[in-house]
């Protein structure tokens, strides 16, 4: 009795280029959409960095009862906190109290005068000299990623163009409105100048002022 023999199951080559012929149309028809989601997955994290930025110099400034400063360098992408120079170069007053050997600055005991006229002093009161980088690993300077820019920093009320954003010792900081702009698109933060919280929203092309 003879036992009829299988069939090798498998590909033609006929088969395989026509398989290879689909996939590589399929992979150009997916591209564009992977490369768009990429650019503005690039975009959304530009705006998380700020975000985290800000909100760690709103932070600092409270819990040191002094200025902080947020430098943006719009040519170069770059973002950076300023602390007062006594503050990086821990020169405080020897009474002042210590933890684990180091001076606080949140422990230092201020009258109410000097808490107002800390609180009072605004952006254009400050001197960018008294102020030097931040040391610690939050506030060091830090880059935006490829392809995304700072398009504008501007003063809510005035519309002036700045390179500075100031949070104060009272939770209140500078109302500035900055633009990221990216290959797909916009974004745009604005920080409430009463409060020191900042909002983002995506712009389109009518959105823009």
């Amino acid at each position: 009795m003879c036992v009829p023999i299988e069939r090798r199951k498998g590909l033609t080559l006929l088969e395989l280029v026509v398989v290879m012929t689909l996939l590589v149309l399929l992979a150009f028809i997916a591209m564009p959409s992977f490369v768009g989601a990429t650019r503005s997955a690039q975009l959304r994290t530009a705006a998380q960095q700020l975000l985290a930025v800000f909100r760690y110099a709103r932070a600092k400034a409270i819990a040191l009862g002094r200025p902080v400063l947020v430098e943006l360098n719009r040519s170069e992408g770059r973002v950076r906190v300023l602390l007062p120079v006594e503050i990086v170069q821990n020169q405080l007053t020897p009474t002042t109290p210590t933890v684990g050997g180091q001076p606080s600055a949140s422990d230092v005991e201020l009258s109410d005068e000097e808490w107002w006229q800390l609180s009072g002093e605004r952006l254009e009161t400050l001197n960018p000299d008294a102020f030097a980088p931040d040391p610690s690993p939050m506030g060091k300077e830090r880059t935006l990623p490829e392809g995304v820019a700072i398009a504008s920093v501007t003063d809510l009320t005035t519309g002036d163009e700045l390179n500075l954003v100031a949070f104060y010792p009272d939770g209140s900081a500078s109302g500035v409105r900055i633009v990221l702009q990216g290959p797909t698109g916009e974004m745009a933060l604005e920080i409430e100048p009463l409060t020191g919280q900042v909002q983002t929203a995506e712009l389109s092309t009518a959105a823009r002022r």
